[in-house]
């Protein structure tokens, strides 16, 4: 296995010799080869396919009920999650402490751990709950027209008072993974899926027989309230997976109900700057999207397409990063960093594999995949725009795809080891000085187009890329943990 292993410990091999090192022929048998990366991330590959699936249609369903519909709910959508992103990555850090634990031989304390993440889930929804008051004054912010604002408004308050129920969802379904129980996440979100799309398409559109109305016309807010729905369905079917008699026996998940003041001070400790890195990242893409739609309404409704469609690559592969997160949580539990170079090369491999097909994809058929969101009911001058801008945008977005791959192993590898403080002062430095100040530069100086703006756009993505990549080949995460030494 030596020759296998990845050059990180102190940058000994070559780039060629790493090249070399992700051979099929000799990474695929073996611990942490591609054949036990796969058995572990394929499941959460469909599970982040089936999210994606979910906003893909969603934003289907909205382009072909109106153009204000499908410019409202990309940036909608994404503030909601953005707000709630810090919550997000504190609680979903229950997977690598689940992980560290059950790699050092401790299922008790993963249950523990799996408490005080819903106890802060509780808590941290309560908070974001109270945003539905701040709504108009977020979105007046974005500066964009005011029937697009009013269905921003709504769509965001539809998705923000119920939140506690999807960060009580990131929980149970990190414990699980961090537990390398991923089919059970996988089969829980697909039945989400399978709730949330077709009743999506019934409540945008509404179901009228013969006369007789059977479900209302709602418009965008029935994509919020499908959402909010396959969020209780999938939080009760975990919920009934993690808290049974067979899960008590061999984790104790009952007996662990109570508050851990030192545990939950861990988590927090840890799990705070992988939240502050999603809240950044989720910030970066926040802003990008509003400040488009700056340049007007078919330019917003054309970005929106486009990360649409960009999720279909995105989402699938952040499986692979949480997969290697959990390999190494479970390697440096176990006292073996170099199994975890072992993860992060398959992991690698196998998410270039399918970046570099699907950016192919969107490099050939470019027109293809726009015009599936090009309703009947637009003008041809309008579908022509909102056209031309897609392919201009996908091609800036078949830059950075390829590189995908890279950012989410390396930064995946170094959140599962518990090295959290450098990525998230990477996201931040990058956000600002990569994305934030050479936009403002833009349009300061009057020079901000579609070309301009996607540029700065794939500068600070790679820019991101090169800095976790670095900080993975330094090696300091081998020698770290977060889990409390016995």
């Amino acid at each position: 296995m030596q020759t296998q292993t990845i050059a990180v410990e102190g940058g000994r091999k070559s780039l060629l010799e790493v090249i070399k090192s992700m051979d099929p022929r000799v990474r695929w048998k073996g611990n942490n080869g591609y054949s036990h990366v796969l058995r572990i991330c394929l499941p959460l590959i469909a599970s982040n396919i089936s999210v994606s699936a979910m906003l893909f249609t969603d934003r289907l369903f909205l382009s072909h009920y109106s153009i204000e519909a499908i410019a409202a709910s990309l940036p909608a959508g994404v503030t909601v999650v953005t707000v709630s992103s810090f919550f997000q990555g504190l609680v979903a850090y229950v997977s690598v402490f689940t992980a560290q634990y059950t790699g050092a031989g401790r299922p008790h304390r993963a249950a523990a751990a799996l408490w005080q993440g819903l106890y802060i889930a509780l808590l941290s929804g309560i908070l974001l709950a109270a945003t539905y008051f701040m709504a108009p004054w977020i979105f007046r912010l974005g500066g964009h027209p005011e029937n697009v604002r009013h269905l921003e408004v709504i769509y965001y308050r539809v998705l923000a008072v119920p939140t506690a129920i999807n960060l009580m969802y990131f929980a149970m379904s990190s414990f699980l993974a961090g537990l390398g129980r991923t089919r059970m996440v996988m089969w829980v979100n697909l039945i989400g899926a399978l709730v949330n799309i077709p009743l999506t398409g019934i409540l945008v559109f509404g179901v009228e027989i013969g006369g007789v109305r059977l479900a209302p016309e709602w418009g965008i807010t029935g994509a919020a309230v499908a959402t909010v729905v396959s969020w209780v369905v999938t939080a009760l079917i975990f919920a009934v997976l993690i808290f049974n008699r067979k899960m008590e026996k061999s984790h104790s998940v009952f007996t662990a109900w109570k508050v851990d003041w030192r545990l939950m001070w861990r988590l927090i400790y840890y799990g705070s700057p992988g939240g502050l890195q999603r809240f950044l990242e989720l910030a970066a893409f926040t802003f990008f999207a509003f400040i488009v739609g700056r340049l007007g309404e078919l330019y917003l409704a054309a970005n929106n397409i486009v990360f649409s469609i960009e999720a279909l690559s995105f989402f699938p592969m952040i499986g692979v990063g949480v997969t290697i997160s959990i390999m190494v949580g479970q390697s440096i539990g176990r006292g073996r960093p170099e199994e975890a170079s072992e993860a992060v090369v398959s992991g690698i491999g196998i998410s270039s594999v399918y970046l570099v097909s699907i950016a192919v994809v969107f490099l050939l058929f470019p027109k293809s995949l726009m015009s599936l969101f090009m309703a009947a009911h637009y003008d041809a001058t309008t579908a022509g725009r909102i056209l031309e801008l897609g392919v201009i945008s996908l091609r800036f977005v078949v830059l950075y795809t390829v590189f995908d791959g890279l950012f989410l192993c390396c930064f995946g590898a170094l959140s599962g080891a518990g090295d959290v403080w450098f990525p998230m002062a990477a996201m931040g430095l990058s956000g600002f000085f990569g994305l934030a100040v050479p936009i403002w530069g833009l349009f300061a100086f009057d020079l901000a187009n579609i070309y301009t703006l996607w540029s700065c756009f794939v500068f600070y993505l790679l820019a991101l890329t090169a800095a976790g990549v670095w900080r993975f080949r330094l090696g300091k995460w081998r020698s770290m943990r977060v889990i409390e030494k016995v």
